[in-house]
């Protein structure tokens, strides 16, 4: 009884995650340019974030370490409504420096791990 009972709130926590991934919408990123940190040890992707619902474009930059690539998540470093020109340009191993942009409505990152990110 006690192995039916996991089995069914295994099925359970199963279903109320698939519901929960359904109701996010779905989002993709198409990378345009990335910058290595002068040290090789990171990479800024600047890149559009396109989701369905509600159709929405997005400007997002994110800061990874050089080997890994960009997965299909929001930018960790700065968000901006619309196909805005924003540049990442390194100032040191340490400093990302992040322009071009402008909208009331953003989201940004003061640093990540030893990187300190100046706009």
């Amino acid at each position: 009884m006690h192995a039916i009972a996991i089995t069914r709130m295994a099925a359970i926590l199963f279903a109320l995650s698939m519901a929960a991934a359904c109701s996010h919408p779905k989002c993709q990123n198409e990378a345009f340019y990335g910058l290595p940190s002068p040290d090789g040890a990171f990479i800024a992707f600047v890149f559009h974030r396109t989701c369905e619902s509600p159709a929405a474009v997005s400007t997002q930059v994110s800061l990874l370490p050089f080997h890994e690539s960009l997965r299909n998540d929001p930018g960790n470093v700065l968000s901006v409504a619309g196909r805005q020109p924003v540049k990442v340009a390194w100032r040191g191993a340490h400093v990302l420096f992040v322009t071009g942009f402008e909208n009331a409505s953003y989201q940004r990152t003061q640093s990540i791990d030893s990187i300190r990110i100046e706009y």
